[in-house]
């Protein structure tokens, strides 16, 4: 398991930004420090996605990958402006390559064991995690290769134990961690995921 995979493991809970500015970045960061909940997930599908990326990858504190990542180029920007690790929907052969070839974790979706281990995947995303199959789905195709999983798509705060009690889920990802502009209750949210984060080995 690469570097960047070990400490999402460990973070376990990782905050999907899908709304948000650059001239935001200051408060999460603060949030994230306030928390020591120290990782974050931009998505790349929103407006000043890539902006609020780069912003926050300069802080060498904080793990920033890019979510929602669709396209190559847009696998391209997120690495250029510093993303640690892309998360993608969907199964791009060469934004998988692009991602191997430069040495960033890349978490990508398919149903398929054998796609990931023609790719030489050992982590793979799972989105939309309820509509795929929830933990039925996630121990089938795990234990055909020994695959694990950062899961996402529509996991509140309730369902959040029962997905990393499964020992095929490394981590998940979403927005409940995160109250729009609400600093105070985004901070509380955050320090109750971090609860779920492993002790340092």
């Amino acid at each position: 398991m690469d570097t960047i995979t070990k400490q999402l493991a460990q973070i376990r809970c990782i905050p999907m930004v899908k709304q948000g500015r650059e001239d935001q970045a200051e408060s999460l960061v603060k949030a994230l420090r306030a928390s020591d909940l120290r990782a974050a997930n931009i998505s790349q599908q929103m407006n000043g996605g890539l902006a609020l990326l780069r912003r926050l990858a300069q802080e060498k504190d904080l793990l920033i990958g890019a979510g929602n990542v669709q396209t190559l180029e847009e696998a391209k920007a997120a690495v250029e402006a510093g993303a640690a690790f892309i998360f993608s929907p969907l199964f791009n052969e060469q934004m998988v390559e692009f991602c191997q070839q430069v040495g960033k974790p890349i978490y990508a979706v398919t149903t398929q064991a054998s796609v990931a281990k023609a790719w030489n995947l050992k982590t793979l995303g799972c989105y939309p995690v309820e509509e795929l199959g929830g933990l039925p789905f996630i121990n089938s195709l795990g234990e055909q290769e020994g695959l694990t999983f950062i899961v996402a798509g529509h996991i509140n705060e309730e369902m959040t134990a029962t997905y990393l009690e499964n020992p095929h889920v490394l981590a998940m990802t979403g927005s409940w961690m995160l109250k729009a502009t609400d600093w105070e209750a985004t901070t509380a949210a955050l320090k109750r995921a971090k609860k779920f984060s492993l002790p340092s080995a």
